[in-house]
């Protein structure tokens, strides 16, 4: 009869600890999307800040304050940390459990503010003529699609020349992405604009090299040294 008490004792002890347990990695979880979260506000506003900012600048261009030259390099500077900074908000918002609700709030803004940079680069164009070319990708998260690496080659490539906005075609939270995907009549994923002309699917390295090329020297700009190895 004691044996049988402390066997219970010992299952009882068991759940009280197990609960504990799950508990405490409920609240640790918890914590760790809330951290998370408050990051990817402080990164969304960092961003919409440096869009602020490019905002005004490029009004001072209308007054013949702002210096085209250094506009174009502010620009670049922030859609290059745009870019590194949305892989981040990305994983948090594939790995919420407790928040996805509001990191899928975040995320949108975070696009919204991309989209805000690929206009306001498209007005400094228009003030100041183009300084670069403007590259956008619509992926879909397949684990087939190599464009993603074939852009950042090409980024690497050409540096400061060429601008890569890049959207998640399946992010359906924000309308203003399926636009874009309508405007441009995608109908295969990855896609790839590069000025006015469309790719879709997986495109080679070349290819789009070419049409990179090509756009400069549709600009009429310098034709980069990089183009060379094509000719």
């Amino acid at each position: 009869m004691a044996q049988r008490k402390l066997s219970t004792k010992k299952y009882v002890l068991a759940l009280i600890l197990t609960i504990i347990i799950f508990l405490g990695g409920i609240v640790a979880g918890v914590m760790l999307e809330d951290a998370r979260l408050k990051d990817t506000k402080q990164i969304t506003l960092s961003e919409k800040v440096n869009l602020r900012s490019l905002q005004l600048q490029k009004e001072y261009i209308d007054l013949g304050i702002a210096e085209c030259n250094a506009l174009n390099h502010i620009l670049e500077a922030n859609i290059n940390e745009l870019a590194k900074k949305i892989a981040i908000i990305i994983d948090y918002e594939k790995t919420s459990v407790f928040s996805e609700e509001e990191f899928d709030l975040e995320l949108r803004d975070y696009f919204l503010t991309e989209i805000q940079f690929l206009f306001v680069s498209n007005e400094i164009d228009n003030k100041c003529g183009n300084d670069n070319v403007k590259v956008i990708y619509f992926y879909d998260e397949n684990a087939d699609d190599t464009q993603g690496k074939v852009l950042d080659y090409l980024k690497k490539l050409f540096g400061s020349k060429v601008l890569v906005f890049s959207f998640d075609s399946n992010f359906q939270q924000e309308p203003m992405i399926n636009i874009l995907l309508t405007s441009y009549n995608i109908q295969q994923f990855p896609s790839v604009i590069v000025g006015d002309t469309v790719f879709q699917g997986n495109t080679p390295v070349r290819e789009l090299m070419e049409s990179i090329c090509n756009e400069f020297r549709a600009i009429g700009k310098e034709i980069p040294k990089e183009c060379n190895v094509i000719q």
